[in-house]
């Protein structure tokens, strides 16, 4: 079970998309200090990552042990902890990101534990990407997404695709100016990242395997060259006051 886990992180590492630079940039702007941040259900470190050049110490968290073992060397520290239970003193961080994570949370509970470890004008972003598009196979992925694959989706992944419409807190929002995660991959890239879906580890553990079937249409449509591939990256985000 270990192992298969470890591996699980390691494809999230490898495939998942990174976000833009000026993402980071933007959540620095937005807070009052930049002594330490906290990248809450951090997987292997992606976000994270991005967070090192603009705060002093860079924190990340996730339930799963495996996960983190997969993150690579770097500035952060990472720690297995539960989002409702941060092992973090009061008022002691100045940004807390979810980046595509908030769904899997006791969401009442985490957000009473921001009101809690976040100092004054520090901020709260949940940040996540919906469905991707492939330039020249508009509404492939997407068919895929909501087809063969739609009894195997929990139902908290409306809420991501969606960009967590219904979250609030009672602070000020930050209006995120918008932008997008744009990536030219293969379809072996492209392949790679779908194998990390939820709902495609779901239907493996109940035998099947919907993306050998779509796998031999992905890659005859595809072709042999890359093809751009763009993902809507949303934020919603609130300063404590």
């Amino acid at each position: 079970m270990t192992e298969s886990l470890f591996q699980r992180g390691s494809q999230y590492q490898q495939f998942r998309p990174t976000y833009p630079p000026s993402l980071f940039q933007w959540l620095a702007k937005q807070s009052a200090g930049h002594s330490l941040a906290l990248d809450l259900g951090c997987g292997s470190g992606q976000a994270s990552r991005g967070l090192e050049p603009w705060f002093r110490q860079v924190l990340g968290a996730d339930i799963s042990h495996q996960q983190l073992l997969a993150a690579p060397s770097s500035q952060c520290h990472y720690l297995v902890s539960l989002a409702h239970h941060l092992p973090l003193a009061d008022k002691s961080l100045d940004l807390i990101t979810v980046a595509q994570a908030y769904h899997w949370f006791d969401q009442a509970a985490f957000q009473a534990e921001a009101e809690r470890t976040l100092r004054p004008g520090g901020v709260l972003a949940l940040i996540s990407y919906g469905v991707c598009e492939v330039a020249g196979l508009e509404g492939m992925i997407r068919d895929f997404h909501d087809g063969p694959l739609a009894p195997w989706w929990p139902a908290e992944r409306a809420q991501v695709v969606a960009g967590y419409p219904d979250a609030d807190m009672p602070w000020p929002a930050l209006p995120y100016p918008g932008d997008t995660i744009t990536l030219n991959w293969s379809a072996t890239d492209m392949l790679g990242y779908l194998d990390t879906w939820s709902a495609l580890v779901q239907a493996t553990r109940a035998g099947e395997c919907p993306l050998d079937d779509f796998a031999p249409t992905l890659r005859q449509a595809w072709g042999k060259a890359p093809r751009t591939v763009h993902w809507p990256l949303r934020v919603r985000a609130w300063r404590k006051q």
